[in-house]
């Protein structure tokens, strides 16, 4: 099982059939299931989807891997290409402590760390050493804004404004704008590192519509961006704080990201995995339990979490399973636990009558928190009101998280390929 706690929160029969849909996503996620079904190889080929790379071409193989999930899909492509990797780093937020030609490091989420930066430069000296007959796999997994970092300004700063863009309430698209803007390997500044090599990098994506360029801050893929877009929004998110903008110069710092063609002539960005893959395989399990009306509402949700989950119960029918996908935002204001997959729960609380039901859920199985995210139903609410809780008051506090750890509603779960946020409402 993928939840953990599958057995504690499935109380009723609705609650059983809606965890048995969830756990179907998580399960086609799965990040050893998704290489394998991806990469195989033949007689010297490697076949990565519909590519086909002739291995006796290139006189050595490196594999670079970052973001959360990155060292388990690493691992399965090792046991694939064998002896033929000569080297290799990944930077992940758990460690593999194995025998490898490959060296597998730890980072830090979502706030960089010095020891991202120093991860991130092995991997640069690594990359600056590849020639023209040299082939490069790199494997990117939502996280990897974080995890792959060379900022050209001081960590503390960089710390600072990751801070204030994660609880600003701008969306991926934004943030990973400005970040760009300040960072030597985003926005295609790996790839000018890795050139002439040939590379595939192979992308799993957490932003809703897919936009390569965003995905860990497109570190491979030639940014569409100006450094002019991240300045308007630092200072939208700054617009009562400007004198830190000029205390430390800020917008002077701000760097064009690589927009020479040169380096990208030799790069193949595939994408391996979606949301996509995980509510196709939902909707199928829903149908198999029984619901007739099963819709997909969207693959790329975006808003304010508290919101979102209001508005998609609104959307959903009577006797109609509504699947959703994406990455919604939380404008911080308290200071409370929690994330953005319990918040939207938390906020739709109020629209939950007899006969329905929410989870959000993170499919990388941590939700800014050790839960997943959260289920909500009339066990929540009939708990919540013995219980004396009032679900505003923690919504206004940012506070789901012990919300539901009193009313015994988070989820937690193993790790699946990050591909952003599954949402799952019925309506009976």
């Amino acid at each position: 099982m993928m939840i953990k706690n599958f057995s504690q929160l499935a109380v009723s029969d609705l609650r059983k059939k809606a965890l048995k849909i969830v756990e179907s996503g998580m399960k086609a996620i799965f990040i050893k299931k998704i290489f394998q079904e991806n990469i195989k190889i033949k007689n010297n080929f490697l076949f990565i989807r519909k590519e086909k790379i002739n291995l006796d071409k290139f006189n050595r193989i490196f594999i670079i891997g970052f973001g959360k999930g990155s060292s388990d899909a690493v691992l399965t492509i090792e046991k694939i290409l064998k002896n033929k990797i000569d080297d290799g780093i990944v930077i992940d937020t758990s460690h593999k402590n194995i025998n490898s030609r490959i060296k597998y490091l730890k980072g830090n989420h979502p706030i960089p760390s010095q020891k991202n930066i120093k991860a991130t430069k092995k991997i640069i000296n690594l990359l600056k050493n590849t020639k023209k007959d040299d082939l490069v796999i790199i494997v990117i997994f939502g996280g990897g804004s974080a995890l792959l970092t060379y900022p050209v300004v001081n960590l503390n700063i960089v710390q600072k404004i990751n801070k204030q863009l994660l609880k600003s309430g701008k969306n991926i698209y934004e943030i990973n704008t400005v970040r760009k803007h300040l960072d030597r390997v985003k926005g295609g500044g790996l790839a000018k590192f890795a050139y002439p090599a040939k590379i595939y990098s192979l992308i799993c994506s957490d932003v809703p519509g897919n936009d390569l360029s965003i995905i860990a801050s497109g570190p491979a893929v030639k940014d569409k961006t100006s450094k002019n877009d991240a300045k308007k929004i630092l200072r939208e998110i700054y617009s009562n704080k400007s004198d830190f903008l000029k205390k430390y110069n800020i917008e002077k710092n701000l760097i064009e990201t690589t927009k020479n063609e040169k380096y990208f002539k030799n790069v193949k960005n595939i994408l391996i995995a979606s949301n996509k893959v995980a509510l196709q395989e939902m909707k199928k399990e829903a149908k198999k339990l029984g619901f007739k009306k099963v819709k997909i509402y969207s693959y790329k949700i975006q808003g304010e979490a508290r919101e979102t989950g209001k508005i998609l119960l609104d959307k959903c029918k009577n006797k109609e399973v509504l699947l959703s996908g994406g990455e919604t935002t939380v404008t911080v204001k308290g200071n409370g636990k929690g994330g953005r997959n319990q918040e939207l729960v938390l906020g739709a609380l109020e629209k939950i009558s007899e006969k329905s039901l929410i989870i959000s859920i993170a499919s990388d199985g941590k939700d800014n928190t050790n839960a997943a995210g959260a289920i909500g139903d009339i066990h929540t609410k009939k708990k919540a009101e013995k219980m004396n809780l009032n679900p505003q008051n923690y919504l206004q506090n940012n506070n789901s998280y012990n919300f539901f750890k009193k009313t015994g509603d988070l989820i937690f779960s193993k790790r699946g390929a990050n591909i952003a946020d599954l949402m799952l409402i019925i309506k009976l």
